[in-house]
């Protein structure tokens, strides 16, 4: 007689015997395990995003660090994903894309009160301001989620947007393309409190 075990030919006089609750006279094989998927950079995080105001390890792809200024973000199919946060107990903002200076930045602006955030999607119309909220302006606001916390004398806040929100006042994004952008802070909490520190870079979602 002819017998396949685990794909090897061989005759044997006994079936082997049956492995308990098996209902058969073979061993049964293992099944192979689950491969995990590796994330794709940029895209997916290692660990799960939440806007909460707190930057947990992993939960974002990329950084930038300027010493007491850090700036965090990933990117999905039809999202940028943001951390700000400063050593200050004052608000914080990165402006995407400005022209000379501050002049047509699509800016995000955060404090956090008394333990409550407020962050604005706002847009600035001149090379030192204003940067009113867009809803001000005529326009929308395009933050999908929003949070933000005020830790040790740090301030973060976190904010999800679309790449392209459709409104005029929001700078397109593409995944892959490097923006320029505008980030600063100030001393105390306020939307005219000027800033203490501010400087430019560049992030590609």
């Amino acid at each position: 007689c002819v017998v396949l075990v685990m794909g090897a030919a061989s005759c044997a006089a006994d079936p082997l015997p049956a492995t308990p609750g098996s209902g058969g006279g073979t061993i049964p094989a293992e099944p192979e395990p689950e491969q995990e998927e590796e994330p794709v950079p940029g895209t997916t995080t290692p660990a799960e995003w939440r806007a909460d105001g707190v930057v947990s390890p992993g939960e974002y792809v990329n950084e930038l660090d300027n010493g007491t200024h850090h700036i965090f973000w990933s990117s999905t199919a039809e999202t940028l994903r943001v951390a700000v946060q400063a050593s200050t107990t004052g608000w914080v903002a990165v402006g995407f894309q400005p022209g000379a200076r501050m002049k047509n930045a699509d800016i995000v602006f955060g404090m956090v009160e008394n333990g409550q955030a407020t962050v604005l999607d706002s847009f600035s119309t001149g090379d030192f301001g204003p940067h009113n909220a867009d809803v001000k302006q005529g326009g929308t606001d395009d933050l999908l989620v929003v949070a933000g916390a005020e830790i040790d004398s740090t301030t973060t806040i976190e904010f999800e947007r679309k790449l392209d929100t459709g409104d005029p006042r929001d700078v397109v994004l593409e995944r892959g393309t490097p923006v320029q952008i505008i980030w600063a802070y100030g001393s105390s909490d306020g939307e005219r409190v000027g800033h203490s520190t501010r400087g430019y870079d560049q992030i590609v979602p």
